[in-house]
C-alpha cells in the first residue's frame, strides 16, 4: 500500500482567503491522486501548476494521525463533459 493510500482528504488554505478549504482525494488510477475543485470555487484561481503548498493530510484509518506535508500542484485540467463536469481535477504529489 502507498503512503497516499492511507489519506481520505486534504485540508489547504492560501494566502488572501480567511478559510482553509478541505477536499476528499481520489485515487482515479495507480498513479495519481488529485482533488476535485467546482469551478466557481474562490480557491481556484489562487491555485497554479508548479505551486508547492503545506497542506494537511487526514487519513481515512485511525491508526494513522494527520500529518502535514509540502504537496506539488502538477497539473490543473477541467473535466467539461464526464464524471466530474462543472469542476476542475487537481493532480497533487507530495514531495
Amino acid at each position: 500500500m502507498k503512503e497516499r493510500d492511507h489519506y481520505h482528504s486534504v485540508e489547504l488554505s492560501v494566502d488572501g482567503l480567511a478559510v482553509s478549504y478541505q477536499f476528499r482525494i481520489w485515487n482515479i488510477n495507480s498513479r495519481s491522486m488529485l482533488i476535485l475543485i467546482r469551478e466557481d470555487s474562490a480557491i481556484l484561481p489562487r491555485l497554479k501548476v508548479g505551486d508547492r503548498l503545506k497542506m494537511k493530510y487526514h487519513s481515512a484509518d485511525s491508526l494513522y494521525s494527520d500529518e502535514s506535508k509540502e504537496t506539488a500542484i502538477t497539473k490543473i485540467t477541467k473535466d467539461e463533459k464526464g464524471r466530474f463536469k462543472g469542476h476542475f481535477l487537481v493532480d497533487l504529489n507530495i514531495v
